[in-house]
């Protein structure tokens, strides 16, 4: 296996970002995704101020994604927690599965989210 290199993901990254979100919700495809509210809700406006994420890349494909996404108590209540804990979405592709990526992904996350003053030291 070649090389595997995390980046940050950005604005532009969204249509990649629903392909890896499509994975972790288990949906047919994005249209799919896009029609179902509660998922549509994880990227609906990316990259808002404390969005972040994100992608896995080999060969400059995109082979997995992760992001973060701090909700307010004023949406849909499955996703608050508190003004601290993000939501997480992990997807990685087929071909990629337990190879490390996802653990990759989550690592930088929680770097990330460390870095930003989002997660105590529990983390």
């Amino acid at each position: 296996m070649n090389e595997i290199s995390i980046r940050p993901a950005t604005q532009d990254d969204l249509a990649v970002l629903w392909d890896f979100l499509v994975i972790a919700a288990h949906e047919a495809d994005v249209t799919a995704a896009k029609a179902v509210p509660f998922v549509a809700a994880h990227l609906a406006g990316w990259q808002r101020s404390e969005d972040f994420g994100f992608i896995a890349e080999r060969d400059a494909e995109a082979i997995g994604a992760a992001w973060a996404r701090q909700f307010s108590p004023d949406e849909q209540p499955a996703f608050y927690v508190d003004d601290r804990t993000p939501e997480v979405t992990i997807g990685v592709s087929e071909a990629a599965r337990g190879k490390g990526v996802g653990g990759r992904l989550l690592g930088a996350l929680v770097a990330d989210a460390a870095r930003r003053g989002v997660v105590s030291a529990c983390a």
